[in-house]
Formats: C-alpha cells, sequence, structure tokens
C-alpha cells in the first residue's frame, strides 16, 4: 500500500484539523499564491486559513502576513515558505519551513508548544519574542535575534543566540561564530546576491554541499520506510489478534484490546509515515528551490563556448543527484506534490 494512502487513513482516523497548524492571512500585498496541499494554486487573499503541506510564495514586489494564536509572521518578498508537522518524542510537532527569502517571527507570548523553524541547512528552537531567518539560494541560513533567545541546531551543534545576535550556517556545516547585529542592518536580497556570486564562482563544491544533504534526507526516508514496514506487519497482525478475542471473548474484551494495542499501534504508525513524509516533502524542496536553481544559474553562465571540464563534471554530478531523488523520494511523493 503505497504511503499516502495510509496518510488519508490516518488523517480520517484521527479527525479533520488532527495534524493542522492553521495560520490565518491577515494582510497581503502585491504578488503572492498559495499551493495548497491538494495542489491548486490561488491568489493569497486576507482570511484564508493555511493548514499542514500549504505553501506560500511570494514575488519581488509581495508580503504576506500570517497569525497562528499570537504568532505573527511577515514573509517578505521573494519568499518560499511551507507549514510542515513532524513527529518527535511521541508527539506532532510544527514546522515552519522557510526554504527560500527572508520571514520575520514575532511572538506575543511563549508556550512552550512553539513550532520549529527549519531551514535547508538549520533548525532553530524559540524561546524568543522576535527574530529573522534568511533563507539563501545556496541553501545557507542567516538567523538574526532582535529579542528574546533562539536555540539554533546543524551538524550536531547548537548555538544560543541571544538580542542582537546572530550566526550563519552553511548547508553541512555546523553554525558559524555568533556576531553582533543591529536592527536592520542587514539586507537579505545583498546577502543573497552574495551567496549566488560564491556559489557560481563554484558550483561543483556547492553542489556536493546540496547532495550531502540531499543524501541526508533521503537516508531519513529510507529508515522511516524500514520502520513503516515494521509497524504495518505488527499492526495487520495485531488486528487478526482482535478479531480472534471479538469471536473468542466478546465485543467488550476485544475493545479493550482495540484501545489499548492497536489503536497506540495505529497512531505509532502514523507518526511514522508523518516523518516519512516531512523528509520526502523537504528533500523536494532542496530538490526544487535550492538544487534547480544552482543548475538554472550555472547553465546560464555555461551557454558560451567552450564547454570545460568543470561545466561536464557539474552535469554528471547533478544528474547522479536527480537519479538519487528519482530513485528514493518520488516514490513518496503524490502528484499533488509535484
Amino acid at each position: 500500500m503505497k504511503i499516502h494512502r495510509i496518510v488519508c487513513a490516518l488523517l480520517a482516523l484521527l479527525g479533520p484539523g488532527a495534524f493542522a497548524v492553521p495560520s490565518d492571512i491577515i494582510y497581503t500585498e502585491g504578488r503572492a499564491n498559495v499551493r495548497y496541499r491538494t495542489g491548486s494554486v490561488d491568489e493569497a487573499m486576507i482570511g484564508d486559513r493555511l493548514n499542514t503541506g500549504d505553501t506560500v510564495t511570494t514575488g519581488f514586489d509581495g508580503f504576506v502576513e500570517l497569525d497562528r494564536a499570537g504568532l505573527a509572521l511577515r514573509i517578505n518578498p521573494d519568499t518560499v515558505f511551507t507549514l510542515q508537522e513532524r513527529e518527535q518524542a511521541g508527539e506532532t510537532t510544527g514546522v515552519f519551513s522557510v526554504v527560500l527569502g527572508s520571514i520575520k517571527f514575532r511572538y506575543g507570548r511563549i508556550t512552550g508548544k512553539e513550532p520549529l523553524i527549519q531551514t535547508g541547512s538549520a533548525i532553530a528552537g524559540v524561546r524568543g519574542t522576535e527574530f529573522t531567518v534568511y533563507a539563501g539560494a545556496d541553501g545557507s541560513s542567516l538567523i538574526l535575534v532582535d529579542s528574546g533567545e533562539v536555540t539554533v541546531e546543524a551538524a550536531g551543534r547548537a548555538v544560543e543566540l541571544a538580542a542582537e545576535e546572530g550566526v550563519e550556517v552553511r548547508p553541512g556545516e555546523p553554525p558559524g561564530d555568533k556576531f553582533k547585529v543591529q536592527r536592520d542592518q542587514i539586507d537579505y536580497r545583498s546577502w543573497n546576491e552574495a551567496k549566488i556570486e560564491a556559489m557560481l564562482e563554484d558550483p561543483l563544491s556547492a553542489l556536493e554541499r546540496i547532495a550531502e544533504r540531499m543524501e541526508y534526507y533521503v537516508r531519513s526516508v529510507e529508515e522511516y520506510l524500514a520502520l513503516y514496514n515494521e509497524h504495518r506487519s505488527r499492526l495487520e497482525s495485531e488486528r487478526k489478534n482482535r478479531n480472534e478475542i471479538y469471536q473468542r471473548d466478546g465485543e467488550a474484551a476485544a475493545r479493550r484490546y482495540e484501545n489499548e494495542v492497536v489503536f497506540p499501534l495505529t497512531v505509532q504508525t502514523g507518526n511514522i509515515v508523518l516523518n516519512t513524509r516531512y523528509f520526502s516533502l523537504t528533500a523536494l524542496s532542496l530538490r526544487r528551490y535550492v538544487a534547480g536553481r544552482l543548475f538554472v544559474f550555472h547553465k546560464a553562465r555555461s551557454l558560451a563556448p567552450p564547454r570545460n571540464l568543470q561545466h561536464e563534471q557539474f552535469t554528471r554530478r547533478y544528474s547522479e543527484l536527480l537519479n538519487r531523488f528519482e530513485q528514493s523520494i518520488t516514490p513518496q511523493l503524490v502528484a499533488a506534490d509535484i
């Protein structure tokens, strides 16, 4: 049975909104669209509600403001932002994915249940009230804190940021050194253009960093798929046991077994599916918005002859990355994802 069918069955079982991270659009300006998890694309409108799997894309002149239970998000121009979810320590956790561009987060209150903030190179945990996240075209990220505290994790290392502190993270590397930053000191477009220029000076190295990150997502998907197959087999066995108990001991005994054994295992299986989808969709964003853009930038710069050895190496490595993606990630996606 394909993984997306299990997702649908799980959502039906737990009810509408069981895994939702709803956010309402309270303001929009310029070019801004929403790609819903169903695959449909509409203009972003005030009053629209976004849920898990929905993506907001702003143009060069667009921005969108979201509100989610005391959390305000300002999605700036040239940004791709997705609402996601994953399971951690037995609990479903919201994830705000800044795929490309910049977003300002402002918390009215801290509850301890704040979503994680994800970029192509880092995860940020929030204990702060106001901060900005930049996601560059090369997969780098920059986190700047105005007030409060933010923990930034990457490559097995964590950095604690306080007010007026920032840190940059390159793909596949731990966070760099903290630095002091003044409000509005850094402009996203200038920072991102510098990243693009550096990326194009050595596109093969940039592609290798992207490929390393892709491999991490692929390994995660493969590990969760193995867990899923194990749990699905156990679930089928326990459902047979429940039916046997019903025949032998009656409805009340079967219901107890359902509540104590079958239902918890169903939820565990669903959480595994949730994480498989999370890593699959994150890999899709990396392929579409980071690797894909690097390929376009490099191709445009390499149109003039002669075609050198580096270009041939880059093209071959990019094909390998795409093949890895198609073999391991594409089977976990549905038509609406593409």
